[in-house]
Parts: C-alpha cells; structure tokens; sequence
C-alpha cells in the first residue's frame, strides 16, 4: 500500500497568522509539486475559511487554534481543518442569491459560496471541541461539487470575467 504524501500545520486563531498560512502554502506547492492552477484554488480556500473561523469562531473573544493537514494522493489533495471555535457548517450555509448590480450585494456570504465553487468535495462535522472540515480538489478540475451561480457570460470586451 503506497503511503499518502503529508504535512501539517499549527497556528493561533489571529489574523495576524494568515501570512504565516500563506508561506505554508508556498512550501506545500513547492514540495509537493502542485500545479500552480491547484496551488491558487488550495490558496483560496484555506485562506477564506480559516479567516472565517478567526474572524467568527471566537464571538467570546478568545484566541483559539486551528489545525490544517494536507495530504496529497495521487491526482487530488485533501486538507483537513480542526478548529476550537463554535460550531458552523458552510456546507449547510444558505448563500444569498446573487444581486443584480455589485452596488446592492449585502457584505458577506461570498466567501463560502467561493469555497463551494472551488472545491470538488467539502464535508463537515462537529464535535464537543470544534470543527472539522474537510476538502477535496482535484489536480483536473476546477471544483465540480458544488454548481457553480448561473450567471450570463459578458459578451467579449464589455465587462469583468
């Protein structure tokens, strides 16, 4: 049986950590010869859902800790996130429905509905100490598990992508 290909990494609930994420993130792609597609989608990810866990885990105001591990197996990489904070489920999160202009878009809710858009699998589960979530993206896709907001193409050279 072929090992799984792993690493792991600890930090303190603070804002003031997500470059020390970041950096982990660069060593991943390196090590692990991820390509740059899977590198900015694994990116995205962790960076928006640990943000969420520090900026809403911890309404008491504690400082907690969350736990991230990554493994690589074969063509996909699976990250797990253990946190102390409240329990919250992003994948039963209801996302706003889309505004029709930037303009009335309500703050918050585009996050997760990011997460969903690029990953291939997300599954929660709480516990007596936190959560854990984890993530599946796959080297060939651009995240396929959850549908993507039906949106009309901008005609070639008459808006943002």
């Amino acid at each position: 049986m072929a090992t799984k290909a792993s690493s792991q990494f600890v930090m303190q609930a603070k804002l003031e950590q997500l470059p020390d994420l970041n950096h982990w993130i660069e060593r991943l792609a390196a090590e692990f010869r991820l390509p740059a597609a899977l590198v900015h989608r694994v990116d995205l990810c962790l960076t928006e859902l640990v943000t969420n866990v520090i900026s809403y885990g911890y309404p008491d105001g504690r400082v907690g800790a969350v736990k991230i591990q990554f493994w690589r197996q074969s063509e996909q990489v699976v990250l797990r996130i253990d946190d102390d904070g409240i329990p919250f489920d992003p994948t039963s999160y209801e996302s706003p429905g889309l505004p029709a202009a930037l303009s009335e878009a309500p703050d918050g809710g585009r996050g997760i509905r990011l997460v969903r858009h690029f990953s291939d699998e997300l599954h929660h589960s709480a516990g007596a100490t936190g959560n854990q979530l984890t993530l599946v993206l796959r080297a060939t896709g651009t995240g396929t598990h959850w549908p993507a907001p039906s949106i009309a193409p901008h005609p070639a050279g008459t808006g943002s992508s």
